[in-house]
């Protein structure tokens, strides 16, 4: 759990939460990184990995450039010894050690979380002033970063024309400050931040959250709606004995093209069904990553996965998966990678153990493992690897 110091847990929900920013001296007291520098770079090398490369050439017009991964080793050895930064998206995903530092956030629910993106900065690396659409924790791993916040022009016209990078062109500094190692910076959206590594090997954990635009909303709902056809009822008329003008939209013409999407919008089961299929969606990113379903000849029968369960550590799911569950009727409904999960036979609290935990020990699932239903349902997870043995 992050170790919010002077405050409160109920505090920084309530005051700070998507409201503003508030630095966190030592943050995670245990912390020991798991990754190194080396092993960093030697991500951005992989094909189906994101990465880039943010350089800046203080003396030159324009100061800004990106580079794309995937690199090679011939990529770092020509950087200059100054001002540039490597990032690398969805280290979560690949490094077990890292993704286990999710349960440190685990007061947000885990849908809302996008990834763990991990930066490293030579002396005056930095991605430039910019902010972003999403909350974010800045986890100072190694070194030391100064940052500069503002709240004024973070708007989408404020930019350097001319600039893959969407680097702020006006940023009026309101507060300035510097993360030690072991320090972390809390940012709600549209909080612009200037970040400056003062030391020779910065590193920067950021655990990013997924923000929604009211338009990816829109598109969604009526994408669910299409595919499952839950919206067929009919436009109706207002009453027309009043009609004068054959050309004119009346107020009661559109008011009732209004209320036919009110009326559907009011169907809770149908949002709420839609929402956690929408919450629990994957990025194109975590669907390639996602591993292939075993085959018939690589999975066991469900009599020996059962024996080698019972015989095991317990369960971890797969870093790319998304899980949720909701109450829906007089009971749960399971969301998994943007789908409904059928469950309508499982025991309730395994569907809960397995959705809110990425590691499930062996001690906590054997109390369901005499019901057939609740073996058939670890089973069809495994064979697609989306829940594994330790």
């Amino acid at each position: 759990m992050v170790h919010f110091n002077e405050i409160s847990l109920a505090t920084f929900l309530s005051d700070y939460w998507q409201k503003k920013p508030l630095v966190i001296r030592q943050a995670l007291p245990q912390f020991i990184n798991p990754i190194s520098p080396d092993e960093l770079a030697g991500l951005s090398l992989e094909e189906d990995v994101e990465s880039r490369l943010v350089i800046k050439k203080p003396d030159s017009q324009p100061e800004w450039h990106l580079r794309r991964g995937p690199f090679s080793e011939d990529d770092f050895q020509s950087l200059p010894e100054k001002y540039w930064t490597l990032l690398v998206q969805g280290v979560d995903r690949i490094v077990p050690e890292v993704y286990a530092l999710l349960d440190h956030f685990d007061f947000i629910p885990q849908w809302r979380i996008d990834d763990v993106m991990i930066s490293f900065a030579s002396q005056n690396g930095s991605v430039g002033p910019h902010y972003d659409n999403y909350d974010v924790f800045l986890y100072q791993a190694l070194g030391q970063r100064e940052w500069a916040l503002t709240t004024q022009k973070c708007t989408t016209d404020n930019y350097i024309p001319d600039l893959e990078l969407r680097i702020m062109n006006e940023f009026a500094v309101e507060e300035r400050f510097i993360l030690e190692e072991g320090d972390m910076l809390y940012l709600p959206p549209h909080v612009g931040h200037y970040g400056i590594s003062l030391s020779d090997e910065c590193m920067t954990y950021s655990f990013g959250y997924r923000s929604y635009q009211g338009q990816e909303v829109l598109d969604s709902l009526g994408e669910y709606i299409a595919e499952n056809e839950s919206f067929k009822n009919l436009y109706r008329d207002p009453n027309w004995s009043e009609l004068k003008n054959t050309a004119e939209i009346s107020s009661g013409a559109w008011q009732n093209a209004q209320n036919l999407l009110i009326d559907m919008l009011k169907n809770d089961e149908m949002i709420k069904s839609w929402f956690g299929c929408f919450a629990t969606r994957l990025d194109q990113s975590a669907e390639q990553q996602l591993p292939e379903a075993l085959t018939e000849e690589e999975f066991c029968s469900l009599e020996d996965f059962i024996t080698d369960l019972k015989e095991s550590d317990g369960l971890e799911r797969n870093a790319c998966c998304r899980f949720a569950y909701q109450k829906i009727g007089s009971g749960y409904q399971l969301y998994i990678n943007g789908c409904e999960w059928p469950v309508q036979d499982c025991t309730e609290g395994l569907i809960t153990l397995i959705a809110n935990n990425r590691v499930v020990e062996i001690g906590d699932l054997v109390p369901y493992l005499d019901s057939s239903a609740n073996q058939s349902f670890l089973y069809e997870l495994s064979k697609l690897q989306w829940l594994n043995l330790i």
